[in-house]
């Protein structure tokens, strides 16, 4: 009876597929997200992210790249001729990193520049651009 049950879980187990070639969204992270939000810190802490009015859109794609209606080098709410980079998430519970993942631009002039991201619990995506002060945006995503 032992061999018979085992055979039919080796059955069962060889029939199961994987499909690798189609990178999941665990994180809910690929789509459209939309900018509403805009912090600029005075350089004291103090500062909070305000309402923006702006038609600026990040996108992440499936196969880790993105593209956004602006500049993506530094922080601006402007938008303009469509931008392109590549991501990857750089955290995981067991990581010690601070942000969720980066934004490596194609378009920009240095080499090291990245733009950081985070997805917030309450479900925004926030980018952290790299300024002396802190500087960030908060998107909503929408279909």
């Amino acid at each position: 009876m032992e061999k018979y049950l085992l055979l039919v879980l080796i059955v069962i187990l060889s029939s199961c597929t994987s499909n690798d070639s189609t990178p999941t969204d665990e994180t809910g992270l690929i789509g459209k997200w939309k900018l509403i939000e805009q912090l600029a810190d005075p350089g004291d802490g103090s500062g909070t992210f305000q309402p923006i009015s702006s038609k600026r859109v990040i996108e992440f794609f499936n196969d880790g790249t993105v593209s956004v209606n602006g500049d993506l080098c530094f922080m601006t709410s402007e938008v303009g001729k469509t931008v392109t980079g590549t991501y990857m998430k750089t955290s995981d519970n067991n990581s010690d990193t601070q942000y969720d993942g980066e934004i490596i631009p194609n378009s920009c002039s240095s080499r090291s520049a990245k733009v950081y991201f985070d997805l917030s619990t309450s479900g925004d995506l926030i980018l952290w651009y790299q300024c002396i002060e802190g500087c960030g945006q908060k998107f909503i995503k929408f279909f």
